[in-house]
């Protein structure tokens, strides 16, 4: 069912609820102890309350028509109340200007199931009719206007939030949270105004009707300050929507840097990205073997896309270099860790895997670089991603050395277990190597570059 449609099927089932109301209150009612002149005022009193009504947030309004329709049930019952709500809906519906025959079909079920269940909540608390004891009434009043304000603003913030997909407790919130304790004062007006027609008749009538224009003039004041307030939130809300597109687009230009920057290195040597995608690979399977989240493997993967991005600030001669480096050049190419993550530190998305490629040369023993970390304060995506690199630079050629076989491979990094690397690590690498090379001997495909090539472009989307 589509929202219009369970729109209509909501405002259908109040109407209906509205009219079942009407016709159990027609069936049951009794106009022998009515005074019709008070009557009269009620009917007058509601309908021209409801002419002056109080705009909320939304498409809602509230008026002080329902202290009439209090004062109607406390005097004559519930189903009185009811005829009076059918005057309110009548004036409601061609309040302030004619509305559709749908919304006007909802007001006039709202209305009438609302004086419905206020005069028997009314009733069954102890309230008689016509109203006996003052401070009886006056708590079965109480509790049956607390009655009648659930239900007609629940069922009134129910069809906004359907209308306008938000939530029913959001919507509740904003138009009706901060009117209980405005609404049984009302109540209690129409209580008084009950009381003192059976006491003083239509004098009383009178005298009780000033604190009602007194109460709607307190809500009408209350609204026009909370619009005010609601404007000016409302303004401050777009700064702070066009301060989010200013840091977004802030973000866009980083990451095109860091885009531009993955583009160098893969047309600098084409071998990075197969070595990135080896590694990134084995490293999200060691991680999965170790059980990390799937936050940590995003994490993962985007560390191991861009733990080497700092190599673009070393001299190429240097990587290429088929000799021993000497001490300077070594220092050279040891600060990628750290280039690396100072380019990264310009994108705040990437901020979170800062940490790994600043630390993915650290050792497990603490003789690494460039901070000299050990064990724990090494994050772990960092160790996955320094045995996982590893074993992608044993396993390639290089100018000054031919390339391991996966094996002797395997050996040299249980032979460093505990001291460079991790041992729990190294244990789960080498399951994962077995089994991927077993997977192989078998002819399944490795994907190994299709990892690659989707979080290569997974990055590219949100350049």
């Amino acid at each position: 069912m589509d929202r219009k449609q369970l729109v209509k099927t909501y405002v259908l089932f109040v109407a209906a609820l509205g009219a079942a109301a009407l016709a159990q209150s027609l069936r049951t009612v009794s106009f022998a102890h009515v005074d019709p002149l008070m009557l009269a005022i009620l009917i007058a009193l509601a309908a021209a309350a409801q002419r002056m009504p109080v705009f909320l947030f939304r498409s809602s309004a509230i008026s002080i028509s329902f202290a009439a329709v209090i004062a109607s049930y406390v005097l004559y019952g519930t189903e009185v109340a009811v005829l009076v709500s059918l005057f309110q809906a009548g004036v409601n519906a061609v309040t302030p200007r004619r509305k559709p025959a749908l919304k006007a079909l909802f007001n006039a079920g709202s209305l009438a199931t609302s004086a419905f269940v206020a005069g028997t909540v009314y009733r069954l608390t102890g309230g008689q009719v016509p109203p006996g004891e003052i401070a009886l009434t006056l708590v079965a009043v109480a509790v049956s206007a607390l009655a009648y304000f659930l239900v007609n603003t629940s069922s009134t913030a129910l069809v906004i939030a359907l209308s306008e997909r938000q939530h029913f407790a959001q919507v509740w919130r904003t138009n009706y949270s901060w009117m209980p304790v405005n609404f049984l004062a009302t109540a209690a007006q129409g209580a008084a105004l009950a009381l003192a027609s059976q006491a003083l008749g239509v004098f009383g009538v009178i005298v009780f009707t000033l604190p009602l224009a007194v109460a709607w003039y307190s809500f009408k004041l209350y609204m026009s300050k909370s619009s005010e307030v609601r404007a000016r939130n409302e303004e401050l809300q777009s700064v702070n929507d066009m301060l989010r597109r200013t840091n977004d687009r802030l973000e866009e230009s980083h990451l095109s840097v860091i885009g531009a920057l993955i583009g160098a290195l893969e047309a600098k040597e084409a071998r990075t990205a197969k070595g990135a995608a080896q590694t990134m690979f084995y490293a999200v399977q060691v991680a999965t073997h170790l059980g990390c989240s799937d936050d940590e493997l995003a994490a993962i993967k985007l560390g191991a896309l861009f733990h080497d991005i700092g190599t673009i600030g070393v001299p190429e001669h240097l990587l290429r270099k088929p000799s021993a480096l000497d001490a300077r050049e070594w220092a050279e190419v040891k600060a990628h860790p750290v280039i690396g993550a100072n380019l990264l530190s310009n994108v705040p998305m990437l901020e979170r895997i800062r940490p790994i490629v600043l630390s993915h040369h650290e050792r497990f023993d603490g003789t690494g670089y460039p901070q000299g970390l050990r064990a724990d304060k090494i994050p772990l995506a960092a160790q996955i991603i320094a045995v996982a690199d590893a074993y992608q630079a044993m396993t390639a050629s290089r100018p000054y050395r031919p390339a391991l076989s996966a094996k002797a491979a395997l050996r040299e990094l249980r032979a460093h277990s505990g001291t460079q690397f991790n041992p729990v690590v190294v244990e789960a690498f080498i399951k994962t190597v077995v089994g991927e090379r077993r997977r192989s001997a078998r002819g399944a495909e490795s994907p190994h570059e299709q990892v690659y090539q989707q979080a290569v472009e997974a990055v590219r989307i949100t350049l």
